[in-house]
């Protein structure tokens, strides 16, 4: 009886997980190690996503838009993520969910809120993209 409950959460636990919100909520109850992991997955997850996208990007040469996607990934990767550490992340997304408004964004916005403002970006044009991205929920 035992094994059979143990085997049950092992196989309902990730479905629990993943309908928690990826949001302020949520990065709040995680560890400083838990938050740098999570990072790290999510710049893995960018490099696997320009992989996909340029894998399905078309194969002939009038139509093959690689180029562009290659060109818009260096781009954005080096404007606004080459400076910015996994730990400057951590600790600019711990200062946006430090706020209560704040912790409806949900974390792929937020990331791209702390690198924007890690890159310099203009408090006010950080602050209209902190508002826009309140409630989005999804």
């Amino acid at each position: 009886m035992k094994t059979s409950l143990f085997l049950v959460s092992l196989v309902l636990a990730p479905l629990a997980y993943s309908q928690v919100p990826h949001n302020g909520d949520w990065w709040t109850g995680l560890s400083r190690m838990t938050k740098q992991e999570v990072i790290t997955g999510f710049l893995d997850g960018m490099a696997l996503g320009e992989n996909l996208a340029l894998m399905g990007a078309g194969t002939s040469t009038d139509t093959d838009c690689r180029p562009r996607i290659s060109a818009s990934y260096s781009y954005v990767r080096s404007r606004y993520f080459t400076r910015a550490s996994v730990e400057d992340i951590v600790a600019a997304l711990d200062r946006l969910y430090q706020e209560t408004d704040n912790t409806s964004i949900i974390l792929g916005r937020a990331v791209w809120i702390a690198v924007y403002q890690l890159a310099g970006t203009p408090e006010d044009d950080v602050d209209r993209l902190i508002r826009q991205s309140r409630g989005l929920g999804y």
